[in-house]
């Protein structure tokens, strides 16, 4: 199931939030951890069923071993070590096992496959999650939780799929604090707000820029420079206003719950260093890396160079965490080189001036999201030899024929007009549109609280909630859900 989807918004939703508060206003506290739970299993197995075995075997082994370690008073490293690998056992099967066969058949000839594995959905982002229970149980910070509330928390169905990365000690307190209270105004206007924001973000300017950011990476070689640095401004874009779409939608659908979760942007693409826009993209994923890789290894307590080694060791790591393909290793190798230079010359760099080193850095960072949507090293390698060849010869008509809305179009049919000229000029609304709102963007990790909620906002929400729903035919699934 998705959340951009009929089904989800005018049935599951709505009757899971009104069972789970109906429950909790009359006390039943573990009932409606029970309904959240039946929810949560039904959203995740909606499609195929039979990746709930993952799921749920997961949850299982990682708090059989949790306990474990909380009783445990010798051979804790051991039952840490046993909990570590069997967490990442299915995710290097899963995620991993074809890409080391295909690069070992490359080495030594051989014909080695396994017939394509269906990666399950969301396989990399509740793994995490549970590798940092255990990590806290190792340390002792671990609280006694029942196996309902952790699985309520691992399945929790606005984040299982794509995040963020909630910790358990964020959220299972506020599963017990649900217990005996009504919902309030606030919860409910700031969660319409944030699940709408996030519908729009998705389904009408994500999946616009990604039909512009599809066509051209499959059409590399018949792109013109200027088309192709469109291309990669598409790709940009949706990826931003899809996992960004998500989590505003995550985090409005837990605010229905009374669930505060954390936010996973903070206008990213504002940042004037790439060490900034890792403090503001992915927030949750940098956090979870910060905490339980990088400060293992030393963190930046043992000198410039051991620094710099944790820092490559964590975003080579980030790479190959999005995905089995070399693209995703460079991508993260790059980012890895970007932060080692800021981490050394970066006091210098700010002496620059902002709108500089804000160039900069989007371009750096635009150059690098090449590699992450290519499926291969030299796809883009081609894109960027496109760009390289500064032949600004005009923009080509199928690429701005993917920015035609499906109203505005029979509009233009209608009215006799040039359709031609009408995709251009809707092709520079959108990028003008994209550029604008991420320049207004807020900063603030809570933006749901600055916002004045009236009558113009309810009449902004419903215009923007109308045309998405009209909009949901062909929808794609969300980008991060592949990770």
């Amino acid at each position: 199931m998705s959340f951009q989807s009929y089904l989800f918004v005018f049935v599951f939703l709505p009757l899971t939030v009104t069972l789970w508060w109906g429950l909790n206003h009359k006390g039943y506290g573990r009932g409606a951890q029970g309904v959240l739970l039946t929810a949560s299993l039904v959203f995740y197995g909606w499609t195929r069923w039979e990746l709930l075995v993952v799921l749920v075997g997961s949850i299982l082994f990682h708090y059989g071993v949790g306990n474990w370690l909380c009783r445990a008073q010798r051979r804790r490293k051991a039952i840490l070590v046993l909990g570590v690998v069997g967490s990442l056992l299915p995710l290097v099967y899963f995620k991993y096992t074809n890409f080391f066969l295909d690069n070992l058949n490359l080495l030594f000839g051989s014909s080695l496959h396994i017939q394509k594995i269906l990666v399950p959905l969301g396989l990399s982002f509740f793994t995490f999650q549970q590798l940092a229970f255990l990590m806290d149980c190792w340390r002792g910070t671990k609280q006694d939780y029942s196996l309902l509330e952790y699985a309520c928390f691992v399945s929790f169905f606005p984040c299982v799929v794509s995040g963020p990365i909630a910790f358990h000690d964020e959220v299972i307190p506020q599963f017990r604090q649900a217990a005996g209270r009504r919902v309030t105004a606030a919860e409910i206007s700031q969660g319409i707000w944030l699940f709408t924001l996030g519908l729009w973000k998705k389904v009408i300017l994500a999946q616009t820029f990604g039909k512009g950011a599809d066509w051209g990476f499959a059409s590399i070689p018949e792109l013109n420079s200027g088309t192709a640095l469109l291309v990669v401004l598409s790709y940009t874009f949706q990826l931003y206003f899809d996992f960004s779409g998500y989590t505003d939608m995550a985090r409005g659908i837990g605010r229905l719950l009374g669930i505060d979760l954390p936010d996973n942007f903070k206008a990213p693409y504002q940042a004037l260093t790439i060490g900034s826009f890792w403090k503001r993209w992915h927030m949750t994923m940098t956090r979870f890396f910060t905490r339980y890789l990088y400060l293992p290894l030393g963190g930046s307590r043992r000198g410039t160079l051991v620094t710099c080694r944790n820092i490559m060791i964590v975003f080579l790591v980030s790479g190959l965490w999005h995905g089995a393909n070399w693209t995703f290793a460079l991508w993260g190798g790059l980012h890895g080189c970007a932060m080692v230079f800021d981490r050394v010359w970066g006091k210098r760099v700010e002496k620059l001036h902002p709108v500089l080193t804000w160039a900069v850095t989007f371009a750096f960072v635009c150059f690098c999201w090449i590699f992450f949507r290519a499926s291969s090293i030299g796809e883009g390698i081609a894109l960027c030899k496109s760009i390289a060849a500064c032949q600004f010869s005009g923009i080509l008509p199928a690429f701005t024929d993917c920015f035609h809305l499906p109203a505005e179009a029979w509009l233009g049919r209608y009215l006799g007009l040039d359709l031609t000229r009408l995709a251009l000029l809707m092709t520079m609304v959108f990028f003008l549109g994209a550029f604008l709102l991420i320049f207004l963007e807020g900063g603030e990790e809570k933006k749901e609280t600055q916002v004045v909620f009236g009558a113009r906002l309810g009449l902004l929400l419903g215009v923007l909630f109308f045309w998405a729903l009209i909009s949901f035919t062909g929808v794609t699934q969300f980008l991060y859900s592949e990770f």
